[in-house]
């Protein structure tokens, strides 16, 4: 997938979304390992960018690497994996831009629909997905570790057939 020069969104206030590349790794790592209990490795984010099947973006903020979000494909589903911002970059709409960017790309590849799962007790990021078009459609049991807890299942909406001719 071309993009020019890398770049999706910005730089106007600071915030520069692109493609996550190899060299990106182990930032991506260092999120994970700050903010959960079982993170992806420097190690997997290098398996994944190897594999056409998996779509990341990142963010940088001031030129500081300020978060990520990745999804990966099965045929014209969409499975967002990971979003993080940094803690001194939330709540200024990052999360959002990047969704908004996978999301678009995606599209573009053929995907007509997007699931994750959410902690329950995550009433931030829930608010974020059901603004962006996701559904709550189940919940998966003590699906998270340390702590235990439930996960809600979200999806976007079917498109209809007049949307999926054009």
């Amino acid at each position: 997938m071309e993009l020019s020069g890398g770049r999706i969104f910005g730089p106007e206030d600071g915030v520069r979304i692109s493609l996550l590349r190899k060299e990106d790794a182990e930032a991506a790592a260092e999120l994970e390992r700050a903010y959960y209990s079982l993170p992806w490795s420097a190690h997997a984010f290098l398996d994944a960018l190897d594999r056409d099947y998996y779509l990341f973006l990142k963010a940088e903020a001031d030129g500081v690497f300020a978060g990520y979000c990745g999804c990966m494909r099965s045929f014209e589903t969409g499975e967002i994996t990971n979003v993080t911002v940094r803690e001194a970059y939330r709540r200024r709409g990052i999360a959002r831009r990047m969704l908004l960017a996978l999301m678009e790309l995606g599209r573009r590849e053929g995907i007509e629909r997007y699931t994750l799962e959410v902690r329950r007790s995550n009433e931030g990021a829930i608010a974020l997905y059901h603004s962006l078009g996701f559904e709550t459609e189940g919940v998966r049991k003590r699906y998270y570790e340390s702590p235990r807890e439930d996960a809600l299942i979200l999806w976007t909406k079917q498109p209809s057939e007049e949307e999926r001719t054009h």
